[in-house]
């Protein structure tokens, strides 16, 4: 395998979780290295006073974030410093991803020019997402203007969200564009990529299927405890109401897909046909 992108893994150093990961890497022969993660434990109060803009993220979420992800936002920023100053494009991994053999088939051989050129970021899987329920998320949330590289789908998704960074590639751009709209004191989530996109111009697509997992039924996440206690509840009824809803959105949303698909046919037929005179 004639791997194009070095693999750059998230990991606390105390997590345990390095052998695993590594000895997949190495069974397929990937250049991988690991970043030493930010330890949250090791903030003292002063010092994340002058690292997090609470007042912001109050603002846009209505809750604190915690140490652990105020860490785990640090940490990824160093990693997109090294990735500027190496001038390639790498894919980001934290340590508690599942891989399917299409990330090492595929997804590492892309071709980095027409990547690149239609994206900054590509999400390659999502957080707290199984494997048995993808088929149901990839029908709730199609793509828009997917385009294939290798047999695969990278399209806009109709919603982006917080949708974890287990896995993603990111190019020297992206990472340039990152790092500009997120200099200061950190004051919203790394996974947040609706704030990338319209904060910091940034281009995230998404990939389907997708080839990066969490493995959150088996490996304890050092950020969920505290994310939940922060977070503000949801009614359950809530959901069961909106239902009906979702149903029309799914529906909708597949409609466009489909227009969008046919417009973007009739315009590649007409040019075609117009170079044929």
């Amino acid at each position: 395998m004639a791997a194009r992108f070095p693999v750059m893994i998230v990991s606390l150093a105390r997590s345990g979780r390095r052998e695993r990961i590594a000895e997949v890497m190495s069974r397929y022969g990937v250049d991988f290295s690991f970043i030493d993660a930010i330890d949250a434990r090791r903030f003292e109060s002063d010092e994340l006073a002058r690292l997090y803009d609470d007042s912001a993220a109050r603002s846009r979420y209505r809750r604190a974030l915690t140490r652990g992800e105020v860490a785990c936002f640090l940490s990824h920023r160093l990693l997109w410093q090294r990735v500027v100053s190496g001038g390639r494009s790498v894919i980001v991994l934290e340590d508690d991803a599942l891989l399917d053999h299409a990330f090492f088939a595929k997804v590492l051989t892309w071709p980095e020019g027409p990547l690149a050129r239609i994206a900054d970021v590509v999400l390659l899987g999502r957080s707290k997402l199984s494997r048995s329920s993808a088929a149901r998320a990839y029908l709730y949330e199609p793509l828009k203007r997917a385009k294939r590289i290798d047999g695969m789908r990278i399209g806009t998704p109709f919603k982006q969200w917080t949708s974890g960074s287990v896995g993603y590639w990111i190019s020297p751009r992206g990472a340039m564009l990152a790092l500009a709209h997120t200099e200061g004191p950190v004051r919203a989530l790394l996974d947040d990529w609706p704030w990338h996109r319209d904060d910091g111009a940034m281009i995230i697509k998404e990939l389907r299927p997708y080839v990066v997992w969490e493995a959150f039924e088996s490996l304890a996440s050092d950020l969920e405890g505290e994310r939940i206690r922060l977070a503000p509840t949801r009614a359950r009824w809530r959901d069961c109401l909106l239902e009906p809803l979702r149903t029309v959105r799914l529906i909708a949303r597949w409609t466009v897909a489909a227009v969008i698909r046919l417009v973007e046919s009739a315009g590649g037929s007409g040019k075609r046909h117009g170079g044929a005179q």
